[in-house]
């Protein structure tokens, strides 16, 4: 094996544990409340000893920051993916709704945690989501934008009263979402879809004749 083989490894397996860690502090904060868990709850999740952890981390609040930054990239991610999309502007948001919503249905103790445990954020890590969730609700105003721009939605469409009411219903769904009930992820975002583009579009969502 070449040394550059073993450093490619190397890379890989520590992505790997970066990864490990933050699914593993997914699943205490969920399951003990970010207040209640420690660090060596976390540590024993992982299968490591407390000390190891500190190669990632500086503090139990570092982690509540991680699971929001992780988060919020891969909801830019798929609004940069809908946002790129050769389609009616409309078919952009029902496609975001769709991939954001399933994406919530699937990690939903990470979207518990992220929609509840933001307060116990301080200093500059609090400071850094929300700038964070800004940007995001920012990018999601401007798709929605898009829709009323080219006609697809209400004159007078509220924007910024959309965006909101849409981040209430995705942040809602860890309150009544169970895996082992009787609907598919699936299922439930492609309703949560058409929901969205209904807020968005109403009766101006329906194709234009002429």
């Amino acid at each position: 094996m070449t040394v550059a083989a073993v450093r490619e490894g190397g890379v890989r397996q520590r992505r790997n544990r970066r990864q490990d860690v933050l699914e593993a502090a997914v699943r205490v904060f969920h399951e003990k409340g970010y207040v209640s868990a420690t660090i060596q709850d976390v540590a024993a999740e992982v299968g490591v000893l407390k000390g190891s952890l500190y190669h990632y981390i500086d503090s139990k609040e570092d982690l509540l920051a991680w699971i929001f930054e992780d988060s919020a990239g891969r909801f830019m991610e798929m609004l940069d993916e809908a946002s790129g999309l050769d389609e009616r502007p409309v078919e952009r948001l029902r496609s975001f709704g769709r991939s954001c919503s399933l994406w919530y249905l699937r990690n939903i103790e990470r979207v518990a945690i992220y929609a509840t445990e933001w307060k116990h954020l301080t200093g500059n890590r609090r400071k850094n989501v929300v700038t964070i969730r800004e940007a995001y609700e920012q990018r999601l105003a401007g798709l929605i934008g898009e829709v009323k721009e080219a006609g697809e939605a209400a004159p007078d469409l509220d924007v910024n009263f959309a965006t909101y009411f849409i981040f209430g219903a995705l942040n809602g769904l860890p309150n009544w979402y169970r895996r082992r009930g009787p609907d598919p992820a699936e299922r439930i975002a492609d309703a949560y879809a058409a929901q969205i583009v209904n807020t968005v579009s109403g009766a101006a969502g329906r194709p234009r004749s002429g």
